[in-house]
């Protein structure tokens, strides 16, 4: 997106608003405007405008859609706001199955990994894409002709609930995206749902100034929130998602345009999503991702959503193809699971509880203490 193009095209449809030269006619640039401010704010963290002149951009688009019904479209920033409460879900089938990753916890588990790709591909050498886990819920999106017309959980992993109108509630999340652009006509997209750390906190705080119990931690606030019966609920947990993986394609004519993993990041950037990209890194062998996992742990405290690990992938996908699959978790991939966080507390009492068979279990009680997000 040219942002000069954009910026002058806002200046100028904000100026008509103004002297109420607005028509009907404006839909399309205004439609495009929103949304490519939306990305600014959402998906790369730099607005360009001020609230108040979005919010004029929208109330006037919404103004004109309901005096002209027939000019609203699906990809419309209005058709954010759902209407009405999702009695209950129903279940819908991915395109392709949503699998685990196996986990590994040290250096020698990684170093086998790296044994057991190079021999089940046939490869001397093997370049790993290595990208943040962020701790959130699982979501799969699917875009058809450019347009976003399905989200669901994760769920048992062959299929989960359809969420596509909660999904529509998380701004970083594109209800268009020019995945024509790549040939694709239809792509399913999966991701994880995340809360910030600091939308966490206050998020908390507003639970208990209405007199509510406060969340456990970040990823249930996220995962909880996906399956709300209001989606006005759903919007108010100022949701992010980062897109990481296309795990189904159909393309419309010629050869494949994404060869590798860390291609796919960038070019689901390009299109809008918000993505690991940069976060990951590519390298040649493993002992330089052992380095790039180990420095990225000490760092995870200082970013703004909870990670638990990092994960390393094939990067090639004729490589990924190679080395194959179970079916639980494809041994291209694995997770770099970091060490559990510690905290000092304060042993203020032990109580005594006596169970139904007369067998008696000390409990201590501690001062309550925040450990990755949990109290």
């Amino acid at each position: 997106m040219d942002a000069r193009h954009f910026t002058a095209l806002t200046k100028s449809l904000l100026d008509r608003i103004g002297q109420q030269a607005i028509s009907a006619l404006d839909v399309e640039d205004i439609i495009a405007c929103l949304q490519f401010h939306e990305t600014q704010y959402y998906v790369n963290d730099h607005p360009l405008i001020a609230d108040i002149e979005y919010d004029t951009l929208f109330n006037t688009l919404k103004k004109i859609e309901e005096e002209n019904p027939n000019l609203i479209q699906s990809h419309s920033p209005t058709q954010r706001v759902a209407m009405g409460l999702n009695k209950n879900f129903s279940t819908v089938n991915h395109l392709v199955p949503m699998l685990s990753l196996d986990n590994t916890y040290n250096e020698t588990d990684l170093v086998d990994w790296d044994r057991r790709c190079k021999e089940l591909s046939g490869a001397t050498q093997i370049t790993y894409c290595v990208e943040p886990k962020y701790d959130g819920a699982s979501i799969s999106l699917i875009y058809e002709n450019d347009k976003l017309t399905r989200g669901a959980t994760r769920g048992d992993g062959v299929a989960g609930d359809d969420i596509t109108n909660n999904t529509k509630q998380i701004r970083s999340i594109p209800l268009q995206a020019a995945i024509s652009s790549l040939k694709m006509q239809q792509a399913e997209i999966r991701g994880e749902v995340v809360i910030t750390k600091a939308r966490f906190a206050e998020y908390n705080e507003s639970l208990v100034a209405e007199g509510l119990a406060p969340l456990a931690n970040p990823s249930n606030a996220a995962s909880g929130a996906l399956r709300m019966k209001d989606p006005a609920e759903v919007a108010k947990r100022n949701l992010d998602a980062f897109l990481y993986h296309v795990s189904f394609i159909n393309y419309q004519t010629g050869e494949p345009v994404l060869k590798t993993h860390y291609d796919t990041l960038e070019a689901l950037n390009l299109l809008g999503f918000k993505t690991s990209a940069g976060g990951a890194k590519v390298f040649d062998n493993i002992n330089d991702v052992v380095t790039y996992v180990h420095d990225f742990e000490s760092k995870r405290d200082d970013l703004p959503f909870e990670i638990d690990g990092m994960v390393i992938k094939v990067n090639d996908f004729a490589l990924q193809e190679a080395v194959g699959q179970t079916s639980h978790h494809p041994r291209w991939a694995v997770a770099f699971k970091f060490k559990a966080r510690q905290a000092t507390s304060k042993l203020l009492k032990i109580e005594y509880q006596v169970g139904r068979t007369g067998s008696i279990t000390p409990v201590a009680k501690i001062t309550p203490v925040a450990v990755g997000g949990v109290t």
